[in-house]
C-alpha cells in the first residue's frame, strides 16, 4: 500500500501541534482528594465514575472502592455516580479524605439531552428522543460511527449496504416515506450535514436522534427524514490538561464465502447444459481454482487516537488527533483517514463568549476493480488464475468475465484523496441574567481528487486493453450556514418557561471536473499525469451542482406547570432555492404535550412506581432531498448541428428539461402518543410509542408526449406514502454484590404503504433484471416491491405440460408459474406482487456486566419480513458462468426435483424475476462482544495515570439467516432499488484488541 507524502507530512504535523499545545498550557494550583465508596451495607463499589463537576477530571474507583482525584480548588463539586445507584455531589470545602455511601436507584430522569438548538432534561421532553452513550459508539471498530446505531435505537435501521473500506451506512429512521432521498440530516455541534463520514467515535460526547414531529419540526423542510444530534467533546474550566490515548488493532475477514461448484461440478453442470462432452471427464478436474480465495483476504486494520483537553478560568480547549488506517478484505481495497479536531471557548467577559469547533481531516482510498466480486463468484473454475509461466487463465471462453487475478494486477490503480474542513465559530452573549443570544458561522469544504490507470496488457481477445489510460478527477464543494438564536428561560413559582427564537441562512454550491488521456509515455506512478498521455486522446469534462440557498424563521415555546403538565410549541418556516419560483416557501409547525401522572398525588406514593409519563405530538415536517434542478429548467450544450452551404458544424445549446415552477416542499404529517414508565426506582424501564406518519406531495416524473420536446419527464407533487409503527425499548438494570448489570431490548414494527402515485396513476417500475423490471411501487403496497412471478411447481413431464397453463415453448424440469388471473395462459398479466425489501420488524438486545474492574458487553440485532431478490444467481450472460452448488440439486431424469429448475442458461422460464430468485432476507446476528478490564487506581496512580484499561471487541461474529448471499443486508440509497443483491463487496468479521489510557 503506498502513503502519499501528504498524508506523512499531515499525521506529524497533527501529533505535533497536540504535543505543542499540551506543553503550553500550564498547570493550575491544585491538590488532591481521596476516599473510598461503599453502598448501604458497606461493600466495596467497584468502577464507580468520580468527576469533578463542570471539568472533563475524572477516574473510576478501584477493587477496593478507593479513589484519588485532584481538584482545583476549596470550591470544587466532586461527581460519585453509577449504574443502579443514586448519584451524589459533594464540595470539597478542604477536605482531602471524602468517603461516600451511595444509595440504590436508578433514577434517570434529571439526565440532561441535547435537542434541537438546546437542551432539555429527560423528564421535561414532550418528544421522542433516543440517546446512545460515546462508549457505545465505540464498541464497533468502523470508519463511521452510524454503524453504531445498528440495533441500540428503537425505529432506527442501519443497513451495511457494502463492506468497502469507508463506506457509510444507509440509515432509515421509522420507515421510508419518500420516493426520493430519504436519509436523515446530521447536526454536528450545530452545523447541518447529510453525512458525518468525517468523523471519530472517541471525539464524540453524546449522540441523540429526533424521531417525532414535536423533536424535529425545528429544522423543518429537512426533518422528515429524522435529525441525529451530534455534540463533539468540550473541554472544561478550572481543569488541569487531561489526556486521553486510545488505541487499537485488529484483522478483519470476510463474514461469510459461498459455496460455489469446483471444477469437477462445473463441469458437470456444463456437459448437462450443452448436451454434449465439453469435459469429457469432469471427475478428473478435481476442485480447481478457488476465485474467491483469489480475491479475498486477511486484512489489518487499526486506529490511533490522542485527546487533550483542560483549561481555565478565562479559557476551554479539547484538542484531538486521529489516524483511521483500513486495508479492505477484497485485495488493492484501502481506506485512510487522518484528522485533527479543535474546540475551544474563549471568556472574554463575564456575559461574553466565544468559540469554535473545527476539525480537519485528510482521506486516502483505493477503490477495487469494477466488478471483481462478480466475476470472482462467476468466474470458470477449471481456468488457472496464473499458470507456471505467470500468463493469467482465460476465462473468457466459458464463463465469459474477466480474470479476477489479472484485475487485481492491471485495474487495481483507483486512488481518491479528500480533503474537508467542517466546523463553526460562535459568540454567546448574556446581557440579562435569564436570556442568552447566540450567532454562529458554520461551514463544510470539501474536495477530492480521483485517478485511475490501466496499462497496457492481454489476457485474452475479451480481457485487454491495447493503450494505456488515466482518468483524472477532481471535485470541490463548499457549504456556509449563519444562525442566529435568542433564548430566554425564566422559572416563577410553579411555571417553567423556555422560548427560543432564531433566524438561519445557508448556502451550497459545488463544481467537477476531469479529464482522460492514452498512450501515456510511463507506466509508473510518476507518469500518472495528464499531460504524460497524447493529446489526440485527449477528453475532459466540466460541471457544476445547482447551487442551494435557505433562509429560514424558527421558534419553540416549551412550558412546564407544576413540573406535571408540559407543552411544546415550534413552528419553523423555510424559504428554498430548490423549489418551484412560485412555491418556495413553507411553514412547519408541531404542537406537543406530556403528562408527568407520577407526580399526581393519587400515583407519587406508590413505591413501586417510579416513572410514569404519557406523550402525545403531532407536527408537519418536510423533505428536500428532491432530484437536482427538479425545480429548474434545464440547457445542454453540444447539441450541434451542420448548416449553411459550407456545411459547416455549429456549436449549439437548446432547452431540454423542462421545469414545474409550481414544486413545492414534500410534506410529512406526523402523529405519535406514547408513555415512559419505571419501576423499582427505574431499575425497570420502558418506552412505548405509537406513530402515523403521512407524507404528502411527493415528486414524481409525470410522462408527457414526445412532441413537447422534452428530454426528461418533469416532476410534479402528486404521491402520498404512509408509514405506521410501533416502537418499544425495555431496560433493566440492577446490581447483586460486585456485579453489576443491564439488559436493553427493543423492537420496532413498520407497516409501509404506497396510498396514490397521482391523478396519472402510473407505477413505479424500476431494475431491469434479464430484460424485465423487478420493482414495482404501486398504490397499496410498499415502496419498491418486488413484482414478477410465483412459482407453482415444476413441470415434470409432458402430461403436465398440456394439464397446467404455460408459454410455450417449455420442456420437463422448468420452472411452472401460477395463472394469476386464470385466463389459461402465462403471460406478463400473471405477474404480480412477491414480496418487500422493507422489513415489518427490527429488533436488537444488548447485555452489559462488570464485576471487580471486568466488563463484558454483548449486542444482538436483527430484522424480519422482508425479501432479497438475488440478482447475481439470474445473471448468465453470454456464457457459462459458474453455478452455485445450490444448482447441483437441479431437475434431470435422475432427480425429480421439485423445486430447483433444470440447467438451463437463462430466458423464460427459470431466470425471469420470479419468487424462485427471492429469498427470506430475515437475519439475526451477534453483532458486537467484548470484554475489558480496568486496572485497580493503587496499581496505576504512581505511574500518573488515571486510568488503564485493556480490552478486546469482535463485530459481526455469527449471522442466523436463510439467505445464501454473502449477506443478508443488501441497502441502496435509491428507495426504489433496496434489496437488490447484484454482487456487493461483503460485509467482513472483525477481531480488535487495544488499550486505553487517561492521564
Amino acid at each position: 500500500m503506498m502513503f502519499y507524502i501528504t498524508n506523512k507530512f499531515f499525521i506529524r504535523s497533527l501529533f505535533a501541534l497536540n504535543i505543542l499545545l499540551l506543553c503550553s498550557f500550564s498547570g493550575f494550583s491544585q491538590f488532591r482528594v481521596k476516599g473510598k465508596i461503599t453502598d448501604e451495607k458497606g461493600e466495596s463499589l467497584v468502577g464507580v465514575n468520580v468527576m469533578v463537576k463542570n471539568t472533563s477530571a475524572g477516574t473510576l474507583s478501584g477493587i477496593d472502592g478507593g479513589y484519588s482525584i485532584e481538584v482545583s480548588d476549596n470550591q470544587s463539586v466532586i461527581v460519585f455516580s453509577y449504574v443502579g445507584y443514586g448519584s451524589k455531589e459533594i464540595g470539597v470545602n478542604g477536605m482531602s479524605e471524602i468517603n461516600v455511601v451511595l444509595n440504590e436507584s436508578a433514577e434517570l430522569l434529571d439526565e440532561i439531552v441535547v435537542i434541537g438548538y438546546g437542551s432539555q432534561r429527560k423528564s421535561d421532553l414532550t418528544g421522542v428522543v433516543s440517546s446512545i452513550k460515546s462508549e457505545d459508539l465505540q464498541k464497533v471498530a468502523s470508519a463511521n460511527i452510524t454503524q453504531a446505531l445498528q440495533g441500540k435505537i428503537a425505529g432506527v435501521q442501519v443497513v451495511s449496504g457494502s463492506g468497502r473500506p469507508g463506506e457509510a451506512p444507509i440509515v432509515r429512521i421509522r420507515g421510508t416515506g419518500t420516493l426520493n432521498g430519504a436519509s436523515p440530516i446530521y447536526v454536528v455541534d450545530g452545523l447541518i450535514l447529510d453525512n458525518i463520514d468525517f468523523l471519530n467515535a472517541t471525539d464524540i460526547a453524546s449522540m441523540e436522534v429526533l424521531k417525532d414531529a414535536s423533536a424535529a419540526a425545528i429544522y423543518g423542510t429537512r426533518g422528515a427524514n429524522g435529525v441525529i444530534i451530534i455534540t463533539t467533546r468540550k473541554g472544561s474550566k478550572n481543569t488541569k490538561a487531561q489526556i486521553r490515548f486510545n488505541a487499537w488493532q485488529g484483522v478483519q475477514q470476510p463474514a461469510k464465502l459461498l459455496s460455489l461448484a469446483n471444477a469437477s461440478e462445473y463441469g458437470l453442470l456444463v456437459n448437462e447444459l450443452s448436451n454434449r462432452l465439453v469435459f469429457p471427464n469432469p471427475g478428473s478436474l478435481g476442485q480447481g481454482t478457488d476465485w474467491q480465495n483469489e480475491i479475498y483476504r486477511n486484512a489489518a486494520f487499526s486506529s490511533y487516537n490522542l485527546q487533550v483537553s483542560g483549561g481555565s478560568d478565562q479559557m476551554t480547549y479539547s484538542i484531538s488527533g486521529d489516524a483511521f488506517l483500513q486495508d479492505g478484505i477484497i485485495k488493492s481495497s484501502y481506506f485512510n483517514r487522518y484528522s485533527l479536531r479543535i474546540n475551544n471557548t474563549y471568556q472574554l467577559a463575564s456575559f461574553v463568549k466565544i468559540g469554535h469547533n473545527i476539525s480537519f481531516v485528510q482521506s486516502a482510498a483505493n477503490r477495487e476493480p469494477g466488478g471483481i466480486v462478480f466475476n470472482a463468484y462467476a468466474a470458470d473454475p477449471t481456468a488457472l488464475a496464473v499458470d507456471a509461466d505467470g500468463n493469467f487463465g482465460n476465462t473468457s471462453t466459458l464463463s465469459n468475465v474477466s480474470n479476477p487475478a489479472a484485475q487485481l494486477k492491471y485495474n487495481a490503480y483507483n486512488r481518491s484523496n479528500g480533503q474537508q474542513m467542517a466546523g463553526n465559530a460562535f459568540i454567546d452573549v448574556n446581557p440579562l441574567k435569564n436570556l442568552t443570544l447566540k450567532s454562529s458561522i458554520g461551514f463544510n469544504s470539501f474536495s477530492n481528487k480521483s485517478k485511475s490507470f490501466e496499462p497496457q496488457f492481454f489476457v485474452n481477445d475479451k480481457q485487454q486493453n491495447p493503450e494505456s489510460r488515466l482518468f483524472v478527477g477532481n471535485s470541490q464543494s463548499s457549504d456556509w450556514q449563519w444562525e442566529n438564536t435568542a433564548v430566554f428561560q425564566k422559572d416563577f413559582k410553579q411555571h417553567r418557561l423556555t422560548l427560543l427564537t432564531g433566524y438561519t441562512v445557508q448556502s451550497r454550491q459545488g463544481e467537477f471536473m476531469g479529464g482522460s488521456r492514452n498512450r501515456l509515455i510511463g507506466d509508473t506512478e510518476d507518469f500518472y499525469y495528464l499531460n504524460a498521455g497524447d493529446a489526440q486522446t485527449a477528453t475532459n469534462y466540466q460541471g457544476a451542482n445547482t447551487p442551494e440557498r435557505y433562509e429560514s424563521y424558527l421558534f419553540r415555546s416549551n412550558y412546564a406547570f407544576k413540573d406535571k403538565y408540559l407543552l411544546t410549541v415550534s413552528l419553523r418556516r423555510d424559504g428554498s432555492s430548490k423549489f418551484g419560483s412560485e412555491k418556495r416557501g413553507g411553514n412547519f409547525p408541531s404542537l406537543a404535550f406530556a403528562w408527568r401522572a407520577k407526580e399526581e398525588s393519587f400515583l407519587k406514593n406508590v413505591q413501586a412506581l417510579s416513572n410514569l409519563k404519557f406523550r402525545a405530538s403531532w407536527g408537519i415536517l418536510g423533505n428536500d432531498k428532491i432530484p437536482t434542478g427538479a425545480a429548474i429548467p434545464t440547457v445542454t450544450n453540444n447539441l450541434s448541428a451542420v448548416f449553411g452551404p459550407d456545411e459547416a458544424l455549429i456549436f449549439g445549446a437548446s432547452l431540454v428539461t423542462l421545469a414545474n415552477p409550481f414544486l413545492q416542499w414534500e410534506q410529512s404529517r406526523s402523529l405519535n402518543g406514547g408513555f415512559d414508565i419505571g419501576f423499582l426506582d427505574n431499575r425497570l424501564t420502558a418506552e412505548v410509542d405509537v406513530y402515523h406518519r403521512l407524507t404528502t406531495k411527493i415528486l414524481v416524473p409525470v410522462p408527457i408526449p414526445d412532441y413537447v420536446g422534452s428530454a426528461g419527464n418533469p416532476y410534479v407533487n402528486a404521491a402520498d406514502v404512509v408509514n405506521k409503527g410501533l416502537d418499544v425499548t425495555l431496560n433493566f438494570q440492577n446490581k447483586e454484590g460486585k456485579l453489576n448489570y443491564k439488559l436493553s431490548v427493543l423492537g420496532s414494527f413498520l407497516d409501509n404503504n404506497v396510498i396514490s402515485l397521482g391523478s396519472t396513476g402510473n407505477a413505479l417500475r424500476d431494475v431491469v433484471i434479464n430484460g424485465d423490471f423487478a420493482t414495482l411501487t404501486q398504490p397499496g403496497y410498499p415502496i419498491g416491491s418486488f413484482f414478477g412471478y410465483k412459482v407453482a411447481g415444476i413441470y415434470q413431464n409432458a402430461e403436465d405440460i398440456k394439464k397446467y397453463p404455460n408459454n410455450n415453448p417449455v420442456k420437463p424440469g422448468d420452472l411452472r408459474f401460477e395463472d394469476i388471473n386464470a385466463d389459461g395462459i402465462i403471460n406478463a398479466k400473471d405477474r404480480t406482487w412477491l414480496g418487500s425489501p422493507i422489513p415489518t420488524f427490527n429488533y436488537g438486545f444488548n447485555l452489559e456486566l462488570s464485576y471487580s474492574g471486568f466488563d463484558f458487553n454483548a449486542d444482538f440485532n436483527g430484522v424480519y419480513g422482508n425479501k432479497i431478490l438475488n440478482a447475481k444467481k439470474m445473471f448468465r450472460g453470454f456464457g457459462i458462468p459458474n453455478f452455485e452448488t445450490s444448482f447441483l440439486n437441479r431437475w434431470n431424469k435422475d432427480n425429480l426435483s421439485t423445486t430447483d429448475p433444470r440447467i438451463t442458461n437463462g430466458g423464460y422460464p427459470n431466470f425471469v424475476v420470479s419468487d424462485h430468485f427471492l429469498e427470506d432476507g430475515s437475519f439475526f446476528r451477534l453483532r458486537t462482544l467484548g470484554l475489558g478490564y480496568t486496572l485497580a487506581d493503587s496499581l496505576v496512580k504512581k505511574l500518573g495515570i488515571r486510568l488503564l484499561r485493556i480490552y478486546g471487541t469482535a463485530n459481526n461474529l455469527f449471522t442466523w439467516t436463510k439467505y445464501s448471499g454473502y449477506t443478508p443486508e443488501v441497502g441502496s440509497e435509491n428507495v426504489l432499488q433496496v434489496g437488490i443483491d447484484r454482487g456487493i463487496y461483503p460485509l467482513s468479521k472483525t477481531l480488535v484488541f487495544g488499550i486505553q489510557c487517561n492521564f
